[in-house]
C-alpha cells in the first residue's frame, strides 16, 4: 500500500494562484467537469494539489522528437 502525505486541501483562490489563472477562469473549468473538485457542504469548493498537478500534466504538449517518432511508427505500421 502506498503512503501518501497528507495533502491539505485549498480554496478556490489558493488552487487558482497554484494554477497561475483567474479564479473566474478556475470557476469555469469547475462547472465544465474539466477539473476535479470538492464540494463537501455543497457551497464551499475545494481542491488537492494532486489533483491540480494532474491537470497540468493532462495538457502536456509533445516534443517534436515524440511527434516524428509516432509519424515514423505510423507509417511503418
Amino acid at each position: 500500500m502506498e503512503n501518501q502525505a497528507y495533502q491539505k486541501p485549498l480554496n478556490m483562490e489558493e488552487a487558482a494562484d497554484f494554477l497561475d489563472i483567474s479564479k473566474s477562469h478556475l470557476y469555469k473549468l469547475t462547472s465544465r467537469g474539466e477539473i476535479r473538485h470538492y464540494k463537501p457542504t455543497g457551497k464551499r469548493i475545494y481542491f488537492f494539489p494532486k489533483d491540480l498537478i494532474e491537470y497540468l500534466k493532462n495538457g502536456r504538449v509533445k516534443t517534436a522528437e515524440e511527434i516524428e517518432a509516432e509519424a515514423i511508427k505510423t507509417v511503418t505500421a
